[in-house]
């Protein structure tokens, strides 16, 4: 006789067991969630951060190439005020092939000279002259070889057309610039809320610093020492940073100090910090 084999029935999960197994990969899923969360938070806050000493780092770098020019004269029967005060001091002329020196003149408004304010912080403006060693603006635009002073042969030199102007301000959050071989301004830093400037002054002639003062200061005393603003040898320079995403987990309102200045952010979850350097003049030592 032939015996029958019994056959053995499937059997699945409890419904006990099913929920303990989606439980724990509720858990895992959380766990992983929140791991990724966290990795892409510290990733976007340490962007940030890099994005401020950036920013921080370009603006200072750039102010700093330009500016150590003010005043530059390579020959000895050419001389300029090293800045400039009022946008009538830019001024241009024809150049020895008739092209303009400035290409606009009016990017130097009364907003763009060197002078202090109050909500952006200050402004300053520059000049010194151009020839074959030192020949751009600070956007990097080129004064044409027509325009330079130069000791060639045949040439008439012509110290207006030769100047270069430049000027750094605050506008709508960025360090921006205006040079006179440009048409229009140019943006050198994102995140700038604020930045401030003292001018460090050797009245006695000893190479030594006297004192450090704003715009405003130095313009009182030029009512009556009308040479205070060439006896400058040094500027010190701050400026306030701020990311360009939220980065703090709760919004809050800082005092920074920038030079004599006290700055007062919003109260918000942006993070903000403060560079400065000091830039020495070497051509007007």
């Amino acid at each position: 006789m032939n015996k029958s084999i019994p056959i053995r029935k499937q059997t699945g999960l409890s419904l006990i067991e099913l929920l303990i197994a989606m439980l724990i990969g509720v858990f895992l899923l959380a766990g992983i969630a929140s791991s990724y969360v966290s990795s892409k938070k510290t990733s976007r806050d340490t962007n940030e951060l890099s994005q401020i000493e950036d920013n921080g780092r370009i603006a200072l770098e750039t102010i700093r190439d330009v500016i150590q020019h003010a005043g530059f004269t390579p020959n000895s029967d050419a001389s300029l005020e090293a800045f400039i005060l009022n946008p009538a001091d830019v001024t241009s002329v024809a150049c020895r092939d008739g092209n303009p020196s400035v290409l606009d003149a009016t990017l130097f408004t009364q907003e763009r000279v060197t002078s202090d304010h109050d909500a952006t912080g200050d402004s300053l403006a520059v000049t010194y002259y151009g020839n074959n060693n030192l020949f751009t603006d600070c956007l990097g635009r080129v004064l044409p070889p027509a325009c330079q002073l130069t000791n060639a042969p045949g040439t008439t030199n012509n110290n207006e057309a030769a100047k270069i102007y430049n000027s750094f301000f605050v506008l709508d959050g960025k360090l921006s610039c205006a040079g006179s071989r440009t048409s229009s301004t140019s943006i050198i830093a994102d995140g700038v809320e604020n930045i401030q400037y003292l001018y460090g002054v050797d009245t006695d002639g000893d190479n030594f610093i006297d004192k450090y003062l704003n715009a405003t200061k130095l313009n009182n005393l030029a009512l009556v020492n009308t040479d205070i603003w060439n006896t400058i040898t040094s500027i010190q320079v701050a400026i306030l940073i701020r990311s360009l995403k939220p980065v703090k987990k709760t919004a809050e309102s800082k005092t920074y100090t920038l030079l004599d200045t006290t700055v007062t952010s919003a109260s918000d979850k942006y993070k903000r910090e403060v560079f400065t350097t000091t830039i020495r003049l070497r051509n007007l030592l």
